[in-house]
């Protein structure tokens, strides 16, 4: 299985989806430090995530799993 054209990234919060079954999220500074994000920057990165959880439901209707 491949993994979605799709990665979103706010700041340095990625995400995408991996081998069609899961959201991957990886969120750290270079140097290990959290990263911090306005509430502007949530919000883009919820729906981003939204965004990504719809097309994995469908790749997982698409698929024939529930």
């Amino acid at each position: 299985m491949k993994n979605t054209a799709e990665v979103v990234r706010v700041k340095q919060a990625f995400a995408w989806i991996e081998q069609q079954r899961a959201i991957h999220l990886k969120a750290v500074m270079p140097k290990g430090e959290p990263v911090e994000l306005d509430a502007a920057e949530a919000r883009r990165l919820a729906q981003a995530l939204a965004k990504l959880a719809d097309i994995l439901d469908n790749l997982t209707t698409a698929g024939g799993e529930t």
